[in-house]
């Protein structure tokens, strides 16, 4: 009897893995998720200026009392998801940092990117106080911003609703300490994005 109990959870445990997929599939440091004082969020733009093709608007809202400074790249990835009956099911990710810990806890930590070594040249992105930063992005200037499924079954035939996810959360190399970098993780709310054509 427990034989079969155990048998018929397996199916169960199965779609769950499908629904809920680490995005990245690595042991590594992490961070918790900023409060809810510090917001990301992000829209489509069907054309970028000065001729770049599509790309994304970003924008990092403060209203802390203190200014929170950001290591480019930003988003450090993304996390695109189909629609399948009345669900988004996880496709693919590209990039580094701000997946899961644990992709059922969606308030839980998230996998922070750290180098082994500083950059010779950073550049970072300073909000101020109660401020705010805008900026737009796309796949030329920022490559985590592409989709690009890395398995059979991240690109079902049939799909063509999708939905992104953008997120950053980043340490600096072991030993190094830049004053007021941001400590936690960003993910924006699901992105809305233009349908795609017909897979065959």
């Amino acid at each position: 009897m427990r034989l079969l109990r155990s048998a018929s959870l397996l199916p169960a445990i199965f779609l769950l893995s499908l629904a809920y997929p680490a995005a990245v599939h690595r042991a590594g440091p992490y961070v918790p998720l900023c409060s809810r004082q510090i917001i990301f969020r992000a829209s489509y733009l069907a054309d970028l200026q000065n001729g770049n093709g599509r790309g994304f608007l970003f924008r990092i809202e403060n209203h802390t009392a203190r200014p929170i400074k950001l290591a480019e790249p930003v988003p450090s990835s993304s996390h695109w998801y189909a629609r399948v009956g009345d669900k988004w099911l996880w496709r693919a990710s590209s990039g580094s940092g701000g997946s899961y810990a644990n992709a059922i806890n969606e308030r839980g930590p998230v996998f922070a990117y750290q180098p082994r070594s500083a950059s010779a040249d950073p550049e970072y992105i300073t909000v101020p106080p109660h401020g705010k930063y805008e900026w737009t992005s796309g796949e030329r200037d920022n490559p985590a911003l592409a989709y690009r499924p890395g398995c059979d079954r991240c690109n079902y035939p049939g799909e063509h609703d999708y939905r992104a996810v953008f997120a950053y959360a980043y340490l600096p190399p072991a030993g190094e300490h830049v004053p007021g970098l941001l400590a936690c993780g960003l993910r924006t709310p699901l992105v809305d994005m233009p349908p795609k054509a017909q897979s065959r």
